[in-house]
């Protein structure tokens, strides 16, 4: 399982006399990372000087809440030398703590805009603890430009609300141990945040999962986050949860991660072929309007893959419950490789399934139905609306007039030729689902809704 502990206090005194031991054992348990989390000028240092120590190890310089009242002159600059430093990847963990109260609210103020400013200056992202000052928190964040750059919500425990609104600010989530504790309400916030914002951490030696409540948590401990968050986002598995995370902490760190679009991606047991970057459609919630990042894979190619690539890409096919053609693009833009290796795939005994934005014929020039009868058991078109009008603006396709009739004439081609067909919806604000069901009725094939962050 890949694993990273975004967010560690190896430096505390609790680890004194095993600290070494405590680090081998994270990383010789697959640990692919560590962070480890500045809060003082003292506390910083001692990261930047492990983080020098070992590899795949990281340091962030900050000053914490609870010690905001020594947040002087001196201390500003001392931070921002050790912020400089190579191995340092964010700035804090700042914020505001007015449950504890250790400084006044008012130095806690000056410390967290301070700390914002310098992220800024460094372009660095921000490490951010809140405790009983979500609202005032993000409001900081909010006017002090914290935007430009970002980081994470460590520990997150507010409400939806600030979800919504620290998204808007491009942060992200972390969760740790708390999180598999029984009636935890961390449950529901980690699923509403979706798992494409969410990061993992231990906060050790504090917070240790169970089994370990009130022992002293480490980083190998992370797993036990990770497979929570495996149940809350089944059919995705730990490994795939470690995965996800992996890459959503690199991104926000901006650390090196995996660069070139994959052409084969396992989802739960299916693997997904991303044979296109091409799409007649530009759908106004695609993630590829921001990136190809999908489920820690990166899908933006760098060319189309030939047939000889891809059918390499898939391997031994009969592991997997199904293959899909699917990706950020349409498949049936290139219709005679994606018909080549649909045929090698069914004479090995695969299972395929197509997911379409059924303009394949409008494509084509031609009704496709007929070339894909033979290889395919599965066709998922995605819908998206119950009109033109609608469709046209939530999909944006490259041929407005047609490409809504186009897609429910392919609808009606492929039903009584592919053994299932079925239309989906990504369940979104502006999607009309009883009327889309009310189109998929008529057809005579099942519609399925698709949760947004589990866009298959």
């Amino acid at each position: 399982m890949k694993l990273f502990d975004s967010h560690a206090h190896l430096d505390l005194h609790q680890f004194d006399g095993f600290r070494g031991e405590i680090i081998k054992e994270a990383f010789d348990n697959g640990l692919a990372g560590i962070v480890n989390i500045g809060v003082d000028i003292d506390s910083s240092l001692k990261s930047v000087e492990l983080a020098r120590s070992y590899e795949n190890f990281w340091a962030t310089a900050g000053i914490h809440p609870h010690d905001a009242a020594k947040f002087d002159a001196v201390a500003r600059e001392r931070l921002e030398e050790l912020a400089q430093a190579d191995e340092v990847v964010a700035i804090g963990e700042t914020g505001l703590d007015f449950y504890r109260n250790l400084s006044p609210q008012k130095q806690q103020y000056r410390a967290f805009e301070e700390q914002i400013e310098l992220a800024r200056k460094l372009k660095l992202p921000l490490v951010v603890h809140i405790r009983n000052a979500y609202d005032e928190a993000i409001e900081v964040l909010r006017s002090g430009g914290a935007d430009e750059v970002g980081g994470v919500l460590h520990c997150f425990a507010g409400e939806e609300k600030h979800i919504d609104e620290a998204k808007e600010l491009g942060f992200k989530f972390s969760f740790n141990g708390t999180i598999t504790y029984k009636n935890s309400r961390a449950v529901i916030l980690a699923e509403y945040a979706g798992i494409e914002n969410i990061i993992i951490e231990t906060d050790c030696p504090y917070l240790a999962p169970e089994p370990y409540r009130g022992k002293i948590n480490k980083p190998v401990y992370v797993r036990y986050v990770a497979e929570k968050l495996a149940k809350i986002f089944s059919p995705l598995t730990a490994d795939e949860i470690g995965r996800i995370t992996d890459v959503n902490t690199r991104r926000l760190f901006r650390l090196p991660h995996e660069e070139s679009g994959r052409i084969a991606y396992v989802i739960g047991n299916s693997l997904y072929l991303n044979i296109t970057n091409q799409c007649s459609n530009n759908c106004f919630f695609c993630a590829k309007g921001s990136d190809y990042l999908l489920r820690g894979y990166n899908l933006k190619l760098a060319y189309e893959p030939s047939e000889e690539e891809i059918v390499a890409a898939v391997g031994d096919s009969s592991r997997y419950d199904e293959v899909v053609f699917c990706g950020f693009g349409e498949p049936t833009y290139r219709l005679d490789t994606l018909i080549k290796v649909a045929r090698h795939l069914k004479n090995k005994g695969a299972r395929l399934r197509l997911n379409t934005n059924g303009q394949g014929s409008l494509i084509n020039g031609r009704d496709i139905s007929t070339d894909l009868a033979p290889y395919f058991d599965r066709i998922s078109v995605s819908l998206n609306a119950p009109t033109k009008e609608r469709y046209n603006r939530i999909c944006k396709p490259q041929n407005p007039e047609k490409a809504f009739e186009a897609l429910l004439e392919f609808t009606r081609n492929c039903r009584g030729r592919i053994p299932e067909v079925t239309l989906s919806i990504v369940e979104i604000p502006r999607v009309e689902i009883e009327a889309c069901r009310s189109i998929a009725d008529q057809i005579g094939v099942p519609l399925r809704i698709r949760e947004f962050h589990k866009a298959h």
